[in-house]
């Protein structure tokens, strides 16, 4: 990677196809339902100077075009959003990771799911349990999950105690023969909030 992707060039970007033009991003995202095209996608790659392509499912639409990009993360239509925002992570936060850790992930595994919980009251602490609790009871029953990138974002910086208990949590509770994880941290500017979003891989 040139300098070309430092400071004000986002790591993810949300693509779509009536764009009159296509701004810088590392990543490039894009909804597959939209029926981007072998043509179509190569492009959105070169003009947007994407490192690499991630196609968000928000349905159960089959897509064969995995050697043009990356991997699939399958989510919600209202989660596209916050998907983009988990990938376009800031090396800022009290646990930083960066696209280079992303591409990894990906490379390791090609198909990923989303899941979120969003707390809004409450003493820091108790949010952290709450939201690490609630984000556990997403994961399938029995799954063995073999790939996990999860954000912790919170209204203040998340203290490593909140930290250290939702890794711990997390790593307790996930069923994984051999677990290859991120974490990273952001903060948002919605007062009393604490949100955790992941995308993991099955096995």
């Amino acid at each position: 990677m040139d300098e070309s992707y430092i400071d004000d060039t986002p790591n993810a970007f949300l693509y779509q196809q009536i764009m009159d033009r296509y701004p810088k991003s590392v990543i490039g995202c894009f909804i597959i339902s939209e029926d981007w095209g072998e043509q179509a996608l190569l492009e959105l790659k070169e003009k947007s100077e994407a490192w690499f392509l991630v196609g968000l499912q928000i349905n159960d639409m089959d897509f064969d075009r995995l050697d043009i990009i990356e991997g699939i993360v399958r989510c919600q239509p209202e989660d596209v959003n916050q998907v983009v925002k988990l990938l376009n992570i800031s090396p800022r936060g009290l646990i930083g990771i960066d696209v280079i850790d992303i591409k990894s992930l990906f490379e390791r595994e090609k198909s990923y799911k989303f899941i979120q919980t969003h707390i809004t009251d409450g003493f820091d602490i108790d949010m952290a349990k709450k939201a690490a609790n609630e984000l556990v009871g997403q994961f399938p029953k029995n799954l063995n999950i073999k790939r996990l990138l999860l954000g912790m974002e919170s209204s203040e910086s998340p203290s490593l105690d909140n930290i250290s208990y939702i890794v711990a949590f997390i790593e307790k509770n996930v069923m994984a023969d051999e677990l290859y994880t991120y974490y990273c941290t952001s903060m948002t500017d919605e007062p009393n909030s604490f949100h955790l979003k992941a995308i993991y891989a099955e096995a």
